[in-house]
């Protein structure tokens, strides 16, 4: 009965320690994510966690608003923005680990419709009809593809014309609800949401806009996180890029 005691009592001991151990090892990790990456974000988190055991946690929220908090000091490891120029940014800021940057995805915009029947064969028309009384985009001040849906319509010689007609969102996700919800009968999204929904959508040509670079950086607040540095290396791994490709992204070459 001793024995068997103290065995009893030394695998719980064991048991204990292994544990301890797990939990030393096992890290946290905070990723502050644009709107348009939080699905994509969400599959590369769950794989992360299976592979590693480390736990991600995800801010999300338009790429200027992010950036306003990072440079305010917001404790964030790693930054998926939708854009390269606010991460240029931040590393002449010295706000980079090493000025650790990379582009991890190129997004593509498109006129996207819950119900096809608004879309009359091209973005031009599909805007000025008279069924069309609301289109969205994301804010072109903080937002890349609200920029990038601002640049389509100026080359498109819409800017002025069709303002009225705006419902401008904090972000490609609100852009997006506002579509979704019939609050706006079309809208310029990124194309990883249109193909994630029901609806219709049309390509917008590349030559309409600037190609939008996003680009993930490792912060200053996860210096000595390996957790950290791990999810950012993950982002460039193959089964993360296959899905990228497959969720309406390009990816760097």
């Amino acid at each position: 009965m001793m024995k068997s005691a103290l065995l009893t009592k030394t695998m719980a001991a064991v048991l204990l320690f292994f544990s301890m151990s797990c939990g030393v090892l096992a890290g946290e990790v905070t990723v502050a994510v644009a709107s348009n990456f939080l699905e994509a974000a969400q599959k590369i988190v769950k794989q992360f966690k299976e592979k590693t055991g480390h736990q991600v946690y995800l801010v999300n929220g338009s790429t200027g608003a992010l950036f306003a908090q990072i440079s305010n000091g917001a404790p964030y490891d790693v930054f998926l923005s939708a854009d390269q120029a606010r991460i240029l940014r931040l590393k002449h800021a010295e706000k980079l680990l090493d000025e650790t940057h990379k582009t991890y995805a190129l997004g593509k915009l498109v006129l996207f419709a819950k119900d096809g029947a608004y879309l009359c064969g091209d973005i031009k028309t599909s805007i000025e009809s008279k069924r069309t009384r609301h289109f969205a985009m994301a804010d072109p001040a903080t937002a890349p593809y609200g920029l990038a849906a601002q640049q389509v319509l100026e080359r498109l010689g819409l800017l002025d014309r069709i303002k009225d007609k705006a419902v401008v969102g904090v972000n490609i996700g609100q852009a997006f609800g506002f579509v979704a919800t019939g609050n706006a009968q079309v809208g310029f999204v990124a194309l990883s949401q249109a193909m994630q929904s029901k609806g219709d959508w049309i390509a917008v040509s590349d030559d309409l806009y600037v190609p939008i670079v996003q680009e993930a950086g490792l912060l200053l607040h996860s210096k000595g996180n390996e957790a950290a540095r791990e999810f950012y290396d993950f982002l460039s791994s193959k089964p993360i890029q296959s899905m990228l490709q497959s969720s309406g992204f390009e990816v760097p070459k």
